[in-house]
């Protein structure tokens, strides 16, 4: 067969050809690509942002790792991944609050909120492992019926609530500080895509009346069963839960007995204040912190940020309803740092300060003077009232939005030691720190 060469002229032509021809298709599969990244990116709905973050830990963002800082926001689809030491605070576009606690991974699946129409939200999370505190916001306190918080083994519904969840390979646990959950393992009447609260025979309810209770699963049993976490050598107690309330009503009853003497400062000994941090490895320039499980041992937890825990001894005799005189209190110990405007922690010193509490006003005034490199000295002032019957004392200045400084303490039962962590923004960045004060 012979075939016979098209003359030069022809074969350029047709070289053009067949290159407008590709030079289309190409163009077509560019735009087809771009619609179909301009649609992911539309349906990716940023639903919150990151307010604290201590230590190492990441989000997981379709197959990118982002770095975790504070102000950075969080999407639909997100995963955070939490290491020994991290900790990551989240608030979410309806108020809700969610703290991802060390060596945790939480997810995000689904987050629908729109302030108006409250009703129609839809909140789907799940946490794989470790532990989280979530504090529901107007979507789940709206729609009950579709907020879902998914464990590997159980699902968990709410009815307007501050519950803490951890998880294991074996072991679920749940408490609660405010309001109610209902805790259900999957089968066949409890499934893993639905929402709400599961209402099979196999759910248990859990609220915060039930004071010193958990509710839990192990893998290979029927049903969840109540736990009393009370019992010595367990991280939450009776008494911690009943404090935690009376900070957050505002409550005056003490937690110590009725039957305080007549003059009870002859009968008490001392009782000590100590930091706890829940990192493992204290942060630069802290002499303060001890761990956390070393701080809890016999002691009540009062105040913490996420870093910083000021633990109490316990005590029988409580003095501080019956005090009516002012003391002036002396700095002992501090610890601090200052993040920079690169979310950077550089370590930060406490300069000076000074305490002073009216008990018969229940109320007091301090003030700091803090340094880091770069900022010059920088001087922190509060002010503000005490829960005559806990000794907790809080304190918040600035625009009510985002205050600018805040202060969270709390007195020794014997009133001989105080001890408060603070956070005051200076220049583009905030000093966050603990102090630690005798008389």
């Amino acid at each position: 067969m012979h075939i016979q060469a098209l003359p030069h002229t022809q074969t350029a032509a047709l070289a053009r050809s067949f290159s407008r021809a590709w030079a289309v298709v190409a163009s077509f599969l560019i735009f087809m690509v771009l619609l179909s990244l301009g649609g992911r990116v539309h349906a990716t709905q940023v639903v919150g942002e990151v307010t604290l973050t201590i230590g190492k830990s990441q989000i997981d963002r379709a197959q990118v790792v982002v770095e975790t800082q504070k102000g950075g926001s969080v999407q639909e689809g997100d995963v955070i991944r939490t290491t020994d030491n991290g900790h990551v605070h989240i608030r979410f576009i309806d108020g809700a609050r969610v703290s991802v606690r060390p060596n945790s991974v939480f997810r995000i699946h689904e987050f629908k909120y729109s302030p108006a129409d409250p009703s129609a939200s839809v909140v789907r999370l799940s946490l794989d492992s470790g532990e989280a505190r979530s504090i529901s916001g107007a979507a789940a306190q709206a729609a009950k019926e579709r907020f879902r918080l998914n464990t590997p083994l159980v699902a968990i519904g709410v009815k307007g609530t501050d519950f803490v969840t951890q998880v294991s390979k074996e072991v679920i646990r749940v408490t609660v500080n405010q309001g109610a959950i209902v805790m259900a393992p999957f089968d066949s009447s409890c499934k893993a895509d639905a929402l709400g609260v599961c209402t099979s025979a196999r759910a248990k309810e859990l609220t915060a009346e039930m004071l010193g209770q958990a509710l839990v699963y192990r893998i290979g049993t029927t049903d969840p069963s109540f736990q009393n976490v009370s019992k010595p050598g367990q991280s939450d107690n009776t008494k911690l839960l009943q404090l935690d309330r009376q900070v957050r009503d505002a409550a005056d009853k003490p937690l110590a007995s009725d039957t305080e003497a007549k003059n009870p400062l002859n009968a008490v000994g001392n009782n000590r204040l100590i930091w706890g941090r829940w990192a493992r490895d204290p942060i630069a320039n802290d002499n303060l912190t001890v761990p956390f499980l070393e701080a809890m041992r016999g002691n009540e937890v009062t105040v913490g940020d996420g870093y910083y825990f000021l633990f109490r001894e316990p005590s029988n005799i409580n003095v501080l309803p019956t005090l009516t005189s002012k003391a002036e209190f002396a700095l002992k110990s501090s610890s601090a740092y200052y993040r920079n405007a690169a979310n950077e922690m550089v370590p930060a010193s406490v300069t000076s300060g000074n305490l002073s509490i009216d008990f018969g006003a229940k109320s007091y005034a301090t003030q700091l003077g803090l340094s880091a490199e770069g900022t010059g000295i920088q001087i922190f002032t509060q002010s503000g009232s005490i829960n005559a019957g806990t000794g907790i004392f809080l304190g918040r200045s600035g625009p009510e939005a985002a205050p600018t400084s805040s202060l969270a303490g709390a007195i020794s039962l014997d009133a001989r030691q105080a001890g408060y962590l603070f956070k005051t923004q200076a220049g583009r960045g905030s000093f966050v720190g603990a102090t630690l004060w005798g008389r």
